[in-house]
């Protein structure tokens, strides 16, 4: 396609991709952080923008890559090449480390179902404790978490949402103590609980007109969930500043559940 900028230097190409160039991306591009160009903010530039461009007709990929994408070891596409006559040939390279086309590579995986389109994005369940203990379960789609790796950081999870959910997630968190997490279930990670200070630190929209929403809370407050039980542990037990600073300062040592008024019925633990 091409677009007649009449006042910004004249007609600029413009590439045009279908969707099953597109979709496959994920899978057949496995060295690239998804998770990172999902969660870049809107008017930032693109983790995309920093990668070498693919010259027409010259993309190629080792049979290494081929193994990424298709979550298998090298050997195991070997062995593929060997059993079947119509694995693509290489184009260039050695005979130690042959190179092929990608597209065709991409092409032959997907033909014999060594490697899937994904259908849909993966998501995160959480569930906010507000102000009067109002319990409210939102899906975070794309989600992207950052845990601290002590407890005097702070943990930061962003994913797509919708705009009641993004205005019910901020009311819940517009307290003095923001809102409780109890429980937030995420991919790559056991189930967790935040006990306050959840706050929304940022909401942005991205061009095609999604909304992500940004999360954050003190690390000193992550534990993970447990259904709660008589006995259960915690690690800060009370909504109290002042009591929190103190558990803080004390280190990471587990200590016994205490009931305080507001507090939400989770067991909880540090967990780094």
């Amino acid at each position: 396609m091409e677009i007649d900028n009449k006042h910004h230097g004249g007609v600029t190409t413009v590439p045009l991709y279908s969707a099953e160039d597109v979709a496959p991306l994920p899978v057949v591009r496995p060295s690239v952080d998804w998770r990172a160009v999902y969660a870049a903010p809107a008017g930032s530039r693109s983790p995309l923008a920093a990668l070498a461009p693919d010259v027409p007709g010259q993309d190629r990929a080792l049979l290494a890559e081929a193994a990424r994408m298709a979550r298998v070891g090298r050997a195991a596409v070997v062995n593929w090449r060997r059993r079947h006559s119509d694995f693509p040939a290489p184009t260039t390279g050695t005979e130690v480390h042959p190179q092929f086309d990608r597209p065709a590579v991409v092409a032959w995986l997907l033909a014999h179902d060594k490697i899937g389109v994904p259908v849909g994005m993966p998501s995160a369940s959480l569930v906010v404790v507000g102000a009067g203990r109002r319990t409210v379960r939102f899906r975070l789609d794309g989600p992207h978490l950052v845990l601290a790796d002590d407890a005097e950081g702070e943990d930061v999870l962003s994913g797509w949402s919708t705009d009641a959910d993004a205005d019910e997630l901020a009311a819940l968190s517009a307290g003095e103590f923001g809102a409780s997490v109890g429980r937030l279930t995420a991919p790559g990670t056991v189930p967790l609980a935040v006990l306050g200070e959840v706050r929304v630190i940022e909401r942005f929209r991205s061009g095609v007109g999604g909304l992500r929403v940004t999360l954050a809370w003190p690390a000193g407050l992550r534990g993970a969930a447990t259904e709660w039980a008589a006995g259960g542990v915690v690690r800060h037990g009370c909504r109290s500043p002042a009591r929190r600073r103190r558990a803080c300062a004390a280190g990471t040592t587990a200590a016994a559940w205490s009931r305080c008024p507001g507090a939400p019925s989770t067991g909880m633990r540090w967990a780094r």
